[in-house]
Formats: structure tokens, sequence, C-alpha cells
């Protein structure tokens, strides 16, 4: 399902309470109210499963997806993008009509995509750049030139305007636009997996659009080359948290996975859905960043080292500080530090007035809440967990 900015905002708060069993309790002085405080580890990556599986297979990708403007500085704006398909099929917009309904009775293992633009999104622009590149991974070479062969075809007929084109330094792709109109569609399958790339400018040009397209496609092949592609009978056992960082944060739901509810990801896919792709990949990157765990109404973020992590949560309060106000955090507890959102944002009924940030060894934890009395104790079980030696 494509994602746009604030993609993990945070569970309702109905959703983030009791955890019947997992108690947590105050011998200490300290009040967790009913969160667990120890690791509640699960067994959402021990059985089989291909749903598991084709979101982690998603996320796989997503570390090699090309942001936009690594194809052309002026694309820094993010457009949407993320996770393409479940284990239904497609769910997600980014592909036209005639493209998903040319994929139904494919099997697809995986999908993640990436779009930007020179500006934000604006119904009213007439004059823009645009970007969008995804990638669909399916069971086999032979079945992936098939569905870039589908898709192209599908997409072609919607128009009697629409031309074949070809781009010189890659033949085997499947291109086609409509003269007169300033964007151009092409397809290329790459091993097991489909790129397809579809590129806007200001104007009608056919060279200028044809280098913006080549060059995406040189660079996603380029990325791709470090890739190996799961196989379709190994997809049930894709591991979506290898390293084990969903249990490090308070067990407030079911550990179902879910690419805006219980995912990892990494630095490259995070940034792809934000609403600055290049500004946060380049700054994440450069403050030592790895990895993001959603699970509800928390995320936690690794970064190389403890001083990365000290810095990299000062950094985030300093960024936020004209929306949110201090407030106070946990006492005896140093390594929280908690706000209050100081305009609550209409547009949003999540569970996410208050945050508490928790600094532990390399890891930065956020958590929210929509009471202050509850994200404190919350981000107190969070601190202990994250204090948990184990």
């Amino acid at each position: 399902m494509r994602f746009r900015s604030g993609r993990f905002a945070v569970a309702a708060l109905g959703a983030v309470l009791l955890v019947s069993g997992c108690g947590g309790n105050s011998d200490d002085g300290v009040d967790y109210g009913s969160y667990p405080t120890h690791r509640i580890s699960g067994d959402f990556d021990q059985r089989p499963s291909r749903a598991r599986g084709i979101l982690a297979e998603s996320l796989r990708l997503g570390e090699r997806i090309v942001l936009g403007n690594e194809v052309d500085p002026d694309l820094t704006a993010g457009r949407g993008g993320g996770v393409l398909v479940d284990s239904t099929g497609i769910d997600d917009s980014t592909l036209s009509g005639p493209q998903r309904a040319a994929l139904k009775g494919y099997s697809i293992l995986g999908g993640y995509s990436a779009l930007s633009g020179n500006k934000p999104f604006d119904p009213a622009e007439t004059s823009k750049k645009f970007l969008a590149v995804s990638l669909l991974a399916f069971p086999d070479e032979q079945t992936a030139a098939a569905a870039a062969r589908d898709m192209e075809h599908a997409d072609f007929l919607i128009n009697p305007d629409n031309v074949p084109v070809v781009l010189d330094a890659y033949p085997a792709a499947i291109n086609h636009w409509r003269p007169g109109v300033p964007t151009l569609g092409s397809w290329i399958s790459w091993k097991s997996v489909v790129i397809r790339v579809f590129a806007e400018l200001p104007e009608p040009d056919f060279g200028k659009l044809a280098q913006q397209v080549t060059k995406a496609l040189q660079l996603q092949l380029a990325a791709l080359e470090r890739f190996t592609p799961t196989a379709a009978s190994d997809l049930p056992n894709l591991r979506l948290d290898p390293d084990g960082l969903l249990p490090r944060l308070v067990k407030t739901d079911d550990y179902t996975p879910d690419e805006h509810t219980f995912a990892v990801y990494s630095t490259r896919a995070f940034a792809a859905a934000s609403a600055k792709p290049a500004a946060d990949f380049e700054a994440n990157s450069s403050r030592g960043l790895t990895s993001i765990a959603v699970s509800y109404n928390k995320m936690l973020y690794r970064l190389r080292d403890n001083t990365a992590a000290i810095e990299f949560t000062r950094h985030f309060i300093e960024a936020t500080q004209t929306d949110f106000t201090p407030m106070k955090g946990v006492a005896e507890r140093d390594s929280i530090s908690c706000a209050q959102l100081k305009e609550p944002n209409p547009r949003s009924p999540d569970a996410s007035r208050y945050r508490c940030l928790i600094t532990r060894g390399e890891y930065v934890a956020k958590v929210f809440s929509n009471t202050d009395i509850d994200v404190r104790r919350l981000a107190a079980a969070e601190d202990s967990i994250l204090s948990d030696p184990q």
C-alpha cells in the first residue's frame, strides 16, 4: 500500500492499552502501568508464512530502490511510495488501473516504489517534473519478462495516440509515449524482477524524457546487481526481523507483520516514502542510522553506536521543537525525554499528542500516546526493555 508523509502515524489509542498477562510493576518506584517491562519475542518470524515473506521481500527491494534525486537533483519532494503488494496481490495506486489488471493471475512475490517530484503534490500544477520507479518480483525470469510485456501492452492500449519508442541504451526495454504529452513509460525485466519507470517533464521533449528514463534504468539496474531475489519456495521462510529489533519495543498489540504497524525498514526504504526522501536519506545515513523498526505507536531507530544515538536524539528534538513543548519525563531516568504537541493535528485521529524519546546504547526509541501519564508509563517500560542486556 502506498505511503505518504507520516505513513507511520501511530496506532489509535484503543490499540495501545493493556497487554493481558504481561503487566509491568512498580517495585522500583517507577509507574509502568500495565505495560510489560521485558522483551516478548513471539513467533512471528518462526513459522512459515507466505504473507510475511511477501512483505519481507518487498522491504528487501526497498533497500535497492532508486530515489528521484539520484536521477535528477530537482526531484527532492516525496510524492508517495512504499510497499506495492500484499498476500492478495497489488495493493497500491502507483500503477495504472490497466497495469494492475494485467497482473491479475500473476504470482507477485514482492514490490516497492519511490515517487518524487520537483514540488509536493498539487492537482492544479501543470508544469512539473515527476518520476516513479517501481520494482516487482516474480517467481522466475520468464514470468517477469511476460509480466513486463503485459503491463506495457495494457497501458499502451488505453490511448490510441500512444507510440512505441526505443531507448538506445536499453533496447530490451519496452517503452511508449504520446507525442505532444510530456510523459514516458518504460518496463524492463532483470532476472525475476520488473523495473517500471514513469517520467514526466514540463515539456514534451522526447529526447529529454528518454535521458531521464535511461538514467533511472541505469541507476536501478546497478543497484540491483547487489540484490539476490528470493526463490518462491523460500519465500515463506524469509524473516521480517532477522536482527530481533521488534521485540525491543514494548508489546502493545498482536505481532502481525504489516508495513504500517509491524515491520523493519532500511534507511533507504524508509526515506523513499517520506516527504523529503533526498534530505532524509542523506541526513539519516550521515548520522549513522542503519534501520528502523515500527510497532504500532512505537518506533525503534538503530544507530551505529551510542555516540550516534545521542546525537540522533539531540537533532530530533531540535528539529521538532517548533511543534513540541518539552514536558516532565520519568524521575531518575535521564535516558527519557518527553514532549507535548503544541497543537493537535486535526487530520490525525492517532495517538500522537504526547511523545517520549528513549536513548539506550545504539538505540533510540520513540513512543506516543494521547495522555501524558500513559506516554510516561510506556516510556518507562521501553527504557526498561532497552536496558535488558539479553
